[in-house]
């Protein structure tokens, strides 16, 4: 009895060993695996980046992009610097927003979001085009059929403040908008082609007074004020 009880816990003790040495081996063959992923995908030539496009972009050119980014080719694509590249291409005036995508194995996809067109501010003969936020992000000689002009100072303020006017404007009136004029950000007065004035006052309550103003239109008056849209007056 007492021999087989001896043989018994040797096996015991045997099939414990091989079962730490197995374990061991497994340990050994995860982390060899999880290193040589790490230097597949970080540090091996295998998944370089070696192509970048462009894509969503149309005021700005595919080559403005790319060398704005300043992509260093060669580089694995998981080690990309992708703040870097991202805030490079926000600096190009007509950039709001950037994504990154990588497409495995070797490229770089730079997807652009252009700013969006609210109103051109008249400056010394050329027009400048200003998006949501009073941001110029383009230069151009000529008017831009359809879309609103406007006088005003090149304060921020005053450009971000007349953007928010000019978007609230009803379609039909920032169709019939000969010009937008600014004297000061208190002062917003829309000009039609009819020869009406609107007197806006400031960009505060924009909505409000849009919804105003639609109620005067059919009014007889040259001049609809709804500065102060809870007292709204025509003359």
């Amino acid at each position: 009895m007492s021999v087989d009880l001896s043989a018994r816990l040797d096996l015991r003790r045997r099939a414990r060993r091989r079962s730490r040495w197995r374990r061991v081996l497994v340990g050994v063959g995860v982390l060899a695996g999880i290193v040589a992923a790490v230097w597949l995908v970080g540090f091996s030539s295998v998944l370089e980046t070696r192509d970048v496009s462009v894509q969503g972009n149309e005021l700005t050119s595919s080559e403005q992009v790319l060398d704005a980014a300043k992509v260093p080719l060669g580089t694995p694509l998981a080690r990309l610097p992708g703040a870097a590249i991202r805030q490079r291409v926000l600096a190009l005036p007509a950039v709001a927003d950037v994504a990154l995508h990588r497409k495995w194995p070797n490229s770089l996809v730079i997807e652009v979001f252009e700013r969006e067109l609210v109103y051109q501010r008249l400056d010394s003969g050329s027009y400048q085009w200003v998006d949501a936020d009073g941001r110029v992000f383009r230069i151009l000689p000529e008017r831009a059929p359809g879309v609103v002009a406007v006088t005003s100072s090149n304060e921020q303020r005053m450009l971000a403040d007349v953007a928010t006017v000019v978007a609230a404007l009803p379609p039909q009136v920032a169709e019939a908008t000969e010009r937008v004029e600014a004297s000061t950000i208190d002062h917003i007065v829309v000009l039609l082609v009819d020869g009406r004035s609107i007197v806006w006052g400031n960009a505060d309550k924009s909505d409000e007074k849009s919804a105003v103003l639609l109620a005067l239109l059919d009014m007889p008056g040259t001049v609809l004020d709804v500065s102060v849209p809870s007292h709204p007056a025509i003359k």
